[in-house]
């Protein structure tokens, strides 16, 4: 039983894992066949020890479950790239005798990796069974169908003519043969679904061509089956490459041929099948796909590609393409390279491409020579990605991926169009076209990148015109004599000469004019000047002639110049913050240009190399660049040495890429794209700027520019690049300062001085002059120096303040000027310093009952001196008005008299320099208190130690007098008086947590003065030390049991804590008798392995707050016992619980290792508090029930009191006899809650007779 439950269980598994068929050998399938796997899998899957294996499953599928390789036993479609392994998956199928063909199709999809990683499909008898591990190679009957990958989603691959004929009538084994080398590759491995294969009964047509494919015809053709379909067939055409299903209608046709009529320059698909009858068609065979030819244009031809675009983009299978959209234009739409389907201008530098772009155009009769131009822009790479214009026969179509070369009429138009990242225009406007005259030409753009480097964006074309003109252009345009506001442009008379002479068109930007832009000029001559230009401005000009007003010629463009700048001054500053004045070289050349914008500053705008028209400072590292920003400058007559500074950054690369900085004569105008060297009058500045990403300022204050004097000087700013390689970011210049300074005597403002400094001012020498002052006392012989730096640009004035100046003193100041070390002449100045206004220290002394002495010092030269005083808290009206005039110096003291007894005053003085009519600062304020007579009331009444039975009590003594201190409970009306001799006093026998209230006066010859205001108090409560361990969690009090002799036990169980308070916990309160013994205490102790712990016990029998030596009840040395006990006695003398309050505490400590100290802490243990309750022993009650009784006592609110009628009337008595409450006791209850604490007699009068209690009001 047991053996067959395993094979069952193994049975399951192989089932389960679609192994059955290798176990047991298939069946052959017959056809029609069709497996998408979503039920059951058929296919033997040989995997053998391989590490990725064929498995049935549900991970992927389309849809559902498919069979798949996988490498974690089918709970993903991965694969061990790692790891090599073949496996194959197959199926046998039972071929009907007389089969040729059959329809065979799977989807699929793989990963996997070139030619090295891939699926592929055999073929082959049913007598081959493949090997893992080993792949099927070609053999007798072994036929590969297939080898796919690199798809990651899922494809459909059909095969309608699979030859079947070698297996009629035997079988065939299909197999699907997974092989990966384990180097590399890419996931998923292969899965394979909906397989389908059956045996058509209306056989295809084969062998589909195209020929004579013209403009809007193309002969289509096919080769009929055998045998021939007796309906037909059915053909398919469309411009998308959808192929048709089978419920698609295709066009009737009954013979093997067809000429559609098609559109020009379009590329169609089309498929055709088998009519056997109106229910058994074919499968839709596709033809090779074809694209028409074009109707050829006529001259002039010109496309602007602003509404379409009409030329051929002949790109076949090419990453880069042509493609016409927005992405660009010259203004706006163009047709361009792009590797995103038009999205962008852009191509992968990575992938080779070869592609075209061509439109057919009618050569006239007669025809030689030609006007051809168009716009265009590229950037590619050197000699190796570029665009080339061509001209050829309409005979030649060219290839994409084939570059056209030269021969058979082919005629380049041009050269090797890249390196320009903005539109230019090419124009040839004598181009022959005399080998093309009678017939069509073809015109054709040809991008070519070779895949490895470039830099965007690639070709792009605009604006293509071809024309046979009849009015010729100008030629060899030029200018000369360019000033700042004028420039002669002149040219090349054609052959004929332009019977209207010529127009000019003069521009800033360099946007070309079309055929309708108004001229800005004519001339009928060859030379025209051209004036009212602005200075520092490049210009853009174009020619034309006018052979009559209704035919010109082509605008030819001119070379661009720059008008000159107007020369600028010394002093010259530049920050950039509003406007930029340099000129600029390579604006239109370069890639790598000067620009005035806020892409960098410091610390705002600035002039910065950019290679996106200013948006940032960036270069582009492989475009090289020369390029300047120049000023000019008039150096005056006799000038030597200038200061010169300017603020820069560049990182650039090692010696290749960076700043230079010259200053040359305005007869040398610098070059884009070429350095400038030494040579006559040139001088750099400084070395090569970079490697420094953080703005840096240079510095030169003794520049010789003695050269330069008298004339105009360039200062040139030179950026430079290689083209290969560079770091972020390129040059950017900012704040640039030229200056030559002056040691003119400067004119110096002084401010108001105080009494030690004064403000000196004076207008900054704008070229940069530094500054000497000296100064000194009128009179004195030594001067003190001082040097001050210039003030920076365009601060206009200096300044400077001399300090630590005597008061009150005439004093002289110089002020020179210093340039390149050379000390101008000093100006002169005098000024009188203020008097100290320094408030003085004032002490008081002297000081009696109506007077006190006024000190003050000390005292400030050419000044004197005010007093004002007032009571303390009087507020700002308080002060004595008008300000008490003080004597004048030397004198330094004053006597305020008529002052109030024992009255707080303030005291301020504050002095007015002579000539002056205000008052400086007021000093701070003296307070000073009179001296106070017997009778006033003693001040400082206080107590100095208070505990709950005593308080020290302390005053301000008086001379010569006693005193008499009288205290009572707040509420009682009788005072107790205690004489006294000296101003402390203790007071005793006071009650806990009661208030009091004090007084006390002087005694002068036997006469009391004026008694203190109350002094109330309140005396405390009992407070015991603290004490606690630091760690509890192992060793700590598990129980603590107290047995008392005649009242309940307390048992109180808890866990580790370092001081537990159980004090405000009724049910852990622990009763006693006073004076009774045998009480027993019993402690559990909660210990870790082996460890000792000793254990104390007090209790505070007096309750005097502390834990006597006489009150430890238990003590047990440190041992490893679980459990200790003991008994002690209760002290008949031990303080009795007479209110719920007042009760004593019981303290347990267990300490590690040791007995416990009162109130000393440990490290290891735990402390606890309990509340104890002592109460008198019982006696026998001597009360005679019958009498009139009361209870409780004491009492809080309600008096109960027994035995007495309804008539019973009662008086309370405090102890000073006095009477409290009165009145009749109804329902035998007296309310007592508003009388204060302590002790009454009540006085209760009956018909029985009178009787008097005592009790306590609590």
């Amino acid at each position: 039983m047991k053996k067959l439950s395993t094979f069952l269980v193994l049975l399951l598994c192989l089932i389960n894992l679609g192994a059955i068929p290798a176990v047991y050998g298939q069946a052959p399938a017959t056809l029609p066949y069709s497996q998408d796997f979503n039920t059951t899998n058929d296919f033997t899957l040989l995997n053998g020890t391989q590490t990725n294996k064929w498995v049935y499953g549900a991970f992927t599928g389309n849809t559902g479950s498919s069979i798949y390789v996988s490498n974690d036993n089918g709970i993903s479609n991965a694969y061990t790239i790692n790891s090599s392994s073949t496996v194959q998956a197959y199926r046998d199928f039972t071929i009907p005798v007389g089969s040729t063909i059959a329809n065979f199709s799977f989807d699929w999809k793989s990963g996997g990796e070139s030619t090295w990683d891939y699926i592929k499909v055999w073929v082959v008898p049913a007598t081959f069974t493949p090997t893992p591990g080993t792949q099927i190679s070609a053999g007798t009957g072994r036929t590969q169908l297939a080898q796919l990958n690199l798809q990651s989603t899922w494809q459909n691959y059909s095969l309608p003519n699979l030859n079947v004929a070698p297996y009629a009538g035997n079988t065939m084994r299909l197999v699907f043969e997974w092989r990966n080398d384990g180097t590399g590759g890419t996931q998923p491995a292969i899965a394979i679904d909906n397989i389908n294969i059956s045996i058509p009964t209306c056989i295809m047509p084969s062998g589909m061509t195209a020929s004579a494919i013209g403009a809007t015809t193309a002969t289509l053709s096919w080769t009929a089956p055998s045998p021939v379909p007796g309906n037909g067939y059915e053909y398919y055409l469309s411009t998308t490459n959808t192929a048709p299903v089978a419920a698609t209608t295709g066009i009737s046709n009954a013979g093997t041929t067809v000429t559609p009529t098609l559109a020009p320059v379009t590329t169609y698909f089309w498929w055709v099948r088998s009519i056997c009858s109106g229910t058994d068609k074919s499968v839709w065979m596709a033809g090779p796909s074809f694209t028409t030819t074009q109707i050829p244009t006529t001259v002039p031809y010109t496309q602007d590609f602003s509404t379409g675009n009409d030329l051929q983009l002949n790109n076949g299978t090419q990453t880069n393409k042509w493609f016409y959209g927005t992405a660009l234009g010259n203004p706006a739409n163009s047709l361009y390279i792009s590797n995103d389907n038009g999205v962008s201008n852009a191509y992968s530098i990575g992938s080779s491409s070869v592609v075209q772009a061509y439109r057919d155009i009618a050569i006239p009769v007669g025809t030689t020579d030609a006007a051809l131009s168009f716009d265009w822009k590229a950037e590619g790479e050197s000699s190796w990605d570029y665009l080339r214009v061509w001209l050829v026969p309409t005979s030649f179509v060219p290839t994409p991926g084939t570059q056209i070369g030269t021969g058979g009429g082919r005629i380049q138009v041009g050269g090797n169009f890249n390196q320009q990242t903005t539109w230019q225009n090419y124009l040839n406007t004598s181009l022959n076209l005399s080998s093309f005259a009678g017939q069509t030409m073809r015109l054709v753009f040809e991008w070519r990148n070779d895949g490895s480097g470039g830099t965007q964006p690639p070709a792009a074309i605009d604006n293509i015109n071809l024309s046979i003109p009849t009015c010729k252009v100008p030629s060899a345009l030029a200018v000369s004599n360019v000033t700042t506001t004028t420039a002669t442009i002149n040219w090349t008379a054609p052959t004929p000469i332009p019977v209207g002479g010529y127009q000019y068109y003069l521009t800033t930007t360099n946007v070309s004019p079309i055929a309708t832009t108004a001229p800005t000029g004519s001339s009928a001559t060859t030379t025209a000047l051209l004036s009212s230009l602005t200075p520092n401005t490049t210009y853009y000009f174009w020619v034309r002639s006018v052979c009559v007003a209704s035919d010109k010629s082509f605008w030819v463009a001119g070379p661009s110049f720059t008008t000159p700048q107007i020369p600028t001054t010394i002093p010259y500053y530049q920050d950039f913050s509003t406007n930029n004045d340099l000129g600029f070289t390579g604006s239109t050349t370069q890639t790598n240009k000067w620009f005035y914008g806020n892409a960098t500053g410091n610390p705002a705008r600035s002039i910065y190399i950019s290679n996106d028209n200013g948006t940032t400072n960036a270069y582009t590292t492989s475009a090289s660049s020369v390029v300047h920003a120049y000023r000019d400058i008039t150096v005056p007559t006799g000038t030597t040495n200038v200061t010169f500074s300017f603020d820069w950054k560049a990182q650039g690369e090692g010696s290749w890429d960076y700043l230079r900085v010259w200053l040359v004569p305005v007869t040398f105008m610098p070059t884009a794209g070429t350095q400038i060297t030494t040579g006559a009058g040139r001088i750099q500045i400084g070395t090569n700027y970079n490697q420094q990403d953080t703005w840096q300022s240079y510095l030169n204050p003794n520049l010789n520019i003695s050269s330069f004097a008298g004339q105009t000087m360039r200062l040139v700013f030179e950026w430079r690049n290689d083209g290969t390689g560079g770091n972020q970011p390129p040059a950017a210049i900012d704040n640039i300062k030229l200056r030559i300074c002056s040691t003119a005597t400067p004119t110096v403002t002084v401010a108001t001085p105080t009494h030690n400094s004064v403000v000196l001012t004076w207008p900054q020498d704008n070229g940069g002059a530094s500054y000497t002052i000296r100064y000194r006392p009128v009179g004195s012989t030594t001067w003190l120096m001082a040097n001050i730096a210039a003030a920076p640009f365009p601060t206009p004035t200096n300044t400077t303040t001399l300090t630590n100046l005597l008061s009150a003193t005439q004093y002289e100041v110089e002020v020179a000027a210093v340039c390149n070390g050379t000390l101008g002449v000093f100006s002169h100045n005098e000024f009188l310093t203020r008097c100290d206004p320094t408030p003085p220290n004032v002490t008081i002394s002297n000081i009696t009952t109506t007077s006190a002495l006024v000190t003050w010092s000390p005292l400030a030269a050419s000044s004197h001196y005010y007093l004002r005083y007032r009571i303390v808290g009087s507020g700002p009206t308080g002060w004595n008005i008008p300000n008490i005039t003080l004597p004048a110096a030397p004198a330094n003291t004053y006597t305020l008299t008529n002052l109030n007894v024992y009255t707080t005053y303030e005291v301020q003085i504050a002095n007015m320099c002579d000539n002056e009519t205000t008052l400086n600062t007021w000093s701070n304020p003296k307070v000073f208190t009179t001296e106070r007579t017997c009778d006033i009331a003693p001040p400082g009444l206080t107590i100095t130690n208070l505990t709950t039975t005593t308080a020290v009590v302390t005053w301000d003594p008086f001379p010569g007098a006693t005193y008499i201190l009288r205290y009572r409970k707040v509420g009682i009306p009788s005072w107790t008086n205690i004489p006294s001799s000296t101003n402390t006093v203790t007071l005793t026998g006071l009650t806990e947590l009661t208030q009091y209230e004090m007084q006390v006066v002087n005694i002068c010859n036997g006469t009391p003065g004026t008694y203190t205001q109350p002094y109330i108090f309140t005396t405390p409560t009992v407070v015991y030390c603290q004490m606690e361990s630091t760690i509890s969690s192992s060793e700590y009090i598990s129980k603590v049991t107290m047995t008392p002799n005649g009242k309940p036990e307390m048992v109180n169980e808890s866990q580790a804590s370092n001081y537990s308070d159980y004090t405000g916990v009724p049910v852990k309160f622990i009763e006693l008798i006073q004076g009774s013994s045998n009480n027993k205490i019993t402690i559990d102790k909660k210990l870790s392995g082996n460890a000792n712990a000793g254990v104390a016990v007090w209790i505070d029998f007096n309750r005097n707050g502390y834990f006597d030596i006489n009150e430890r009840i238990f003590v047990a040395p440190s041992n490893n016992e679980q459990t200790v006990s003991g008994t002690f006695s209760v002290p008949a003398d031990a303080f009795i619980s007479m209110t719920d309050y007042k009760y004593v505490v019981m303290r347990v400590a267990m300490q590690k290792d040791g007995i416990p100290v009162n109130c000393t802490s440990f490290p290891t243990g735990e402390v606890e508090d309990y509340t104890v309750r002592i109460s008198k022993p019982a006696i026998p009650n001597s009360v005679n029930q019958n009498d009139i009784l009361i209870f409780p006592n004491p009492v809080k609110t309600i008096l109960n009191v027994k035995n007495i009628s309804k008539k019973a009337n009662y008086k309370i008595y405090n102890t000073a006899g006095q009477v409290v409450s009165s009145g009749i006791i109804l329902n035998n209850k007296i309310d007592v809650h508003n009388l204060i604490n302590g002790v009454y007699i009540i006085d209760i009068e009956d018909a029985q007779g009178t009787t008097q209690k005592k009790f306590i009001k609590e």
